[in-house]
């Protein structure tokens, strides 16, 4: 429990801490697909953030990150805090979430470590969203849990820090199974859990090295696009009530080509297919057939490159190796517009894949990309100290 060790020696000994975990999370697939009510299939990760939380006497709060080495002090009640485009951003929108559920009555002093790539897609932002208020909910008595946390957290990024979010990240990094992937209805908010032990095969995370800024990036655009096309299509097929693009169908956009607008048209046909390509990821999964499972990612990454628009050069060659080099498939995960690539790769291949992959990069693109193995892992949970 690194977190407790960096609490005692930033702030000195006293209590035992309350420390909590959470993952990050790799969406399997079902890109794009979550703010539109649609379906994902995302598993939490061995990798994770770790908080710990003691109490104090007074109503200071001061924090200590170890992924920036720095810290941040505020004093409760908060009083019309700002976002200011930092780390401390997502601790002051859990806090305001938690505020108004009650006063919080005490200050406390926390530490927040952990393994999650930052802004690469694993949602590192979840992870310690979901960490710390799994650790506050404890600390302060609260009778938080579940969805109801879940959706605390996702507010917390939509409203305070303003990131348009789904839910998929924080919902993945809170009920994460070991060994499973989630299948989830992002309109019933609800899931079956899918087995994702794979003989033969491991998975890869290779990171572009293009850092992607989800508030300052075309993300934001593209839930504008889905909307709009939501909208006209519903006014289009008033018949359908249309109320968001997980009603689309096939039919529909057949219908429609031409006379809808184009990027419009685009927007919403890779949203139809991707919410079909999840479901026949979840029924291949449980037949074993890996090789469906990888058919299916690579032609995710594909319409997200042409329909959807949001690859790039680095991410596209990096797919591109990996169908060349024996990977089962490949695809670009999380927003777009730069981050990283799951590969599925047959175990027997693992080590020269990654060395190969990596020097094919570097000749490429004149600068090195980290590739990071991942196994489906536990979501969050509370450490004993």
């Amino acid at each position: 429990m690194e977190a407790a060790e960096i609490l005692r020696e930033r702030f000195g000994t006293g209590p035992d801490p309350v420390v909590a975990r959470a993952p990050g999370r790799v969406n399997l697939i079902g890109e794009h697909t979550d703010y539109n009510e649609g379906f994902v299939l995302p598993f939490a990760v061995d990798r994770y953030t770790e908080v710990a939380l003691r109490q104090r006497r007074d109503r200071k709060v001061l924090v200590y990150t170890s992924a920036f080495d720095r810290s941040f002090s505020c004093e409760l009640p908060l009083r019309k805090p700002s976002p200011r485009g930092e780390w401390s951003d997502y601790l002051l929108g859990i806090l305001l979430e938690l505020s108004k559920r009650g006063e919080l009555p005490h200050g406390f002093e926390a530490t927040i470590t952990g393994n999650v790539p930052l802004g690469v897609g694993l949602s590192s932002s979840a992870s310690l969203e979901v960490a710390l208020a799994v650790g506050l909910s404890r600390l302060y008595g609260l009778e938080l849990r579940g969805l109801e946390l879940v959706e605390l957290c996702q507010r917390a990024e939509r409203d305070f820090v303003r990131m348009p979010c789904g839910i998929m990240d924080q919902y993945a990094s809170y009920f994460g199974e070991p060994g499973k992937a989630l299948f989830l209805d992002t309109r019933a908010l609800k899931h079956e859990p899918v087995p994702l032990e794979l003989p033969g095969v491991r998975f890869l995370i290779v990171d572009s090295g293009v850092r992607r800024a989800l508030a300052d990036s075309g993300y934001a655009q593209r839930r504008r696009e889905c909307a709009e096309a939501t909208r006209w299509l519903a006014l289009r097929f008033p018949e359908k009530l249309i109320r968001s693009l997980r009603d689309a169908e096939r039919e529909m956009l057949e219908e429609v080509q031409g006379e809808m607008p184009d990027i419009l048209w685009k927007r919403a046909a890779h949203v139809v297919e991707e919410n079909a390509r999840v479901l026949e990821a979840v029924r291949a999964l449980r037949d074993g057939d890996i090789r469906r499972v990888g058919e299916l990612l690579t032609a995710s990454h594909a319409s997200l490159r042409d329909l959807f628009q949001v690859t790039t050069s680095e991410l596209d060659f990096l797919v591109q190796w990996a169908l060349e080099h024996g990977a089962f498939g490949a695809r670009l995960v999380g927003g777009g517009f730069g981050g990283v690539t799951l590969h599925l790769v047959p175990e027997e291949d693992a080590t020269d894949y990654v060395r190969n992959i990596r020097d094919a990069y570097r000749r490429r693109w004149a600068r090195e990309t980290q590739a990071i193995w991942v196994r489906p892992g536990p979501g969050a949970r509370h450490l004993d100290c």
